[in-house]
């Protein structure tokens, strides 16, 4: 892997052309082209700051979700689009067609990027294409055309490569990532506080005659990770999960580009993990990794996002990560690793299989689960 401290910067000069383009698509070929340029600035800051964070082998997904979500907020501000090669297309259009026309990307893949469900993007599509006259073949002529005039301009443009002063980004990048650090020591000082109290009341004498302390519920807690649509995690090594609005996506090498939606059929306690049933349910999907597994699935019907979830397997008792989008939207997915072998796995069956078990803040069930197999 790259030098974080030295990569940023040889990834933005060698894409910073591209971007510029795309962004000039994006925004309207024929419109003021410092909208485009500080689009790309804003991008690449933002990427800079996350840049240790971002996986080495998936960073133009990164990049690109990064540019399309930057104009999207953009456009809403806005609420206009300036004229060009899609002047009558709206904004969600207009990033579509980019990204299948320009970018080359499928639909699946538009899709992740976006974090909206694949039925959505091919409407978009559709839609849009039909306003610009429903040839994709001159659609592409057009932005090729397009992207060329944008470069022939771009030429000679001086000591600032298309317009964006990259040393200005890092600076920005750095300096955005510095204050985030800052922020994040200052609230996790102020959760330890209240853990110190704790512990300082456990000691001097605040428990109980069996050592618990009165009103607490002694019990682990699952991380919990608030993920962006589209976002992939690397889950454990060899798996990715990443979540969009319509459910769970996952990548395993036996198993690729797996997906359970919320309105799938995922058994949990004899009801569906589905937009069909009323009362919380979750559910439990193994795969195979070498000699474990990974064990992942949905949770949804909660009123708030989970405390813990926890899987058994005969009688071992593992505890799950979460992954949830913003807004605690009542829907999430856990998943953990499990040194089990295909024997252990299969004799949890004759009891029924492996369960999940969903918790809240307080240490009540909320919801529970078997696997779907």
């Amino acid at each position: 892997m790259p030098d974080p401290h030295d990569d940023f910067t040889a990834y933005a000069h060698a894409h910073l052309p591209r971007l510029v383009t795309t962004a000039h698509l994006l925004s309207g070929a024929t419109g003021d082209p410092r909208e485009a340029t500080e689009l790309v600035r804003r991008t690449l800051v933002g990427v800079c700051a996350r840049w240790r964070r971002i996986p080495r082998d998936d960073v133009d997904f990164y990049v690109r979700r990064s540019l399309v979500k930057e104009f999207l907020r953009g456009a809403r501000r806005q609420r206009s689009l300036p004229d060009g090669v899609l002047k009558d297309t709206s904004a969600r259009q207009r990033a579509v067609l980019v990204m299948l026309h320009r970018e080359g990307l499928r639909e699946a893949e538009v899709a992740q990027l976006l974090g909206w469900s694949a039925g959505a993007v091919g409407s978009r599509a559709r839609r849009g294409l039909a306003v610009c006259g429903g040839d994709a073949g001159r659609l592409r002529e057009l932005f090729a055309e397009a992207a060329q005039a944008v470069e022939a301009a771009q030429v000679g443009a001086g000591a600032v490569p298309f317009g964006v002063p990259l040393d200005a980004v890092e600076q920005r990048g750095r300096a955005l990532r510095r204050r985030r650090r800052v922020v994040v020591a200052a609230v996790c000082a102020l959760l330890l506080v209240p853990a110190g109290v704790l512990a300082a009341g456990r000691i001097v004498g605040g428990g109980t005659a069996d050592g618990s302390v009165a009103g607490v519920v002694d019990v682990a807690r699952s991380p919990i990770r608030i993920v962006a649509p589209g976002e992939r995690v690397a889950a454990v090594p060899g798996v990715q999960v990443w979540l969009t609005s319509d459910g769970k996506h996952w990548s395993t090498p036996q198993r690729p580009n797996q997906f359970l939606g919320l309105t799938d059929e995922g058994y949990a306690s004899g009801s569906k993990v589905g937009a069909e049933s009323e009362k919380p349910a979750a559910s439990v999907q193994p795969d195979r990794l070498n000699s474990s597994y990974f064990l992942s699935g949905l949770y949804r019907g909660l009123s708030a996002d989970p405390a813990r979830v926890e899987v058994t397997v005969d009688e071992n008792k593992m505890t799950g990560t979460v992954l949830t989008l913003a807004g605690s939207p009542g829907w999430g997915v856990w998943y953990t690793r499990a040194s089990l072998s295909l024997a252990e796995l299969k004799s949890s069956y004759g009891d029924g299989g492996p369960t999940v078990t969903v918790y809240d803040a307080a240490g009540k069930v909320v919801a529970r689960g078997g696997a779907d197999w």
